[in-house]
């Protein structure tokens, strides 16, 4: 599979100490918050991920062309967010998660890495909001005070359940690799994009970046993005037509 990142803002992105992804998933939870972040902070493309592993289709927004695997940031802030506009193609998932990997650790620039996905909420046993899955680098990354630390330890994902797709390959390489990582979990509709259930992974990353993110334009348009998103994955569901039976036991 070829696998190359074309860095089109090297001094933005060099500025970066922190990696924010979100796949593709339950509630399209990971998307969602990604997508609010780039469009509430008004984020640049500073770099095109181009892969044999992308599907075939591109967009326009705001005036550029819309390509299936970009990385945004600006000059105002220190992460660097990821965007996955389609996922990979299935058989390809473990190689471009690997590489995306690799291409993280070898910018020593970067300190530690947020993945944002979404939990059944019909699976909600407490009055917790989010569930956490950490690398065990996590807890000896110095910027967390310890009550986070805590607060993670209480929220561990339930014994028993499963994390699938991109996002679990990512958290295990990083987990093997001992790089400071954290999953952010919220919980969501499982059959549809569920834009309300990413406000509280918003609010968490709001806290964790120490930055206002507001989510009001989200909860008003909550349907409207709910339905730009059907449309959006229309085309790769047309075109890729495998399909795995889906378990409650699996959080994406």
């Amino acid at each position: 599979m070829k696998f190359k990142i074309f860095s089109e803002k090297p001094k933005i992105l060099e500025q970066c100490d922190t990696f924010i992804g979100g796949w593709h998933g339950l509630g399209e939870i990971g998307y969602i918050t990604v997508s609010h972040m780039i469009q509430e902070l008004k984020m640049e493309r500073i770099a095109t991920i181009m892969s044999s592993g992308a599907p075939p289709f591109i967009s326009v927004q705001d005036n550029q062309l819309r390509l299936p695997f970009e990385i945004y940031g600006n000059e105002n802030h220190n992460f660097a967010v990821f965007i996955p506009h389609l996922q990979p193609y299935r058989h390809v998932q473990i190689e471009f998660s690997e590489k995306l990997c690799e291409w993280i650790l070898k910018h020593k620039n970067f300190e530690i890495a947020y993945f944002l996905g979404g939990v059944d909420k019909l699976l909600k046993s407490s009055d917790n909001q989010l569930q956490f899955i950490p690398s065990r680098a996590i807890f000896n990354y110095p910027e967390f005070p310890e009550n986070f630390l805590e607060e993670i330890k209480e929220s561990l994902l339930d014994p028993g359940l499963f994390v699938a797709g991109p996002l679990a390959i990512m958290l295990g390489y990083f987990d093997v690799f001992s790089f400071p990582t954290l999953g952010i979990l919220a919980y969501a509709e499982r059959e549809r994009p569920d834009p309300l259930g990413a406000v509280a992974a918003i609010k968490k990353l709001s806290s964790l970046l120490k930055i206002d993110i507001s989510t009001d334009e989200l909860i008003k348009n909550a349907q409207v993005i709910e339905e730009a998103i059907k449309r959006q994955l229309a085309p790769m569901e047309e075109s890729n037509k495998e399909t795995s039976p889906t378990s409650r036991r699996i959080y994406t």
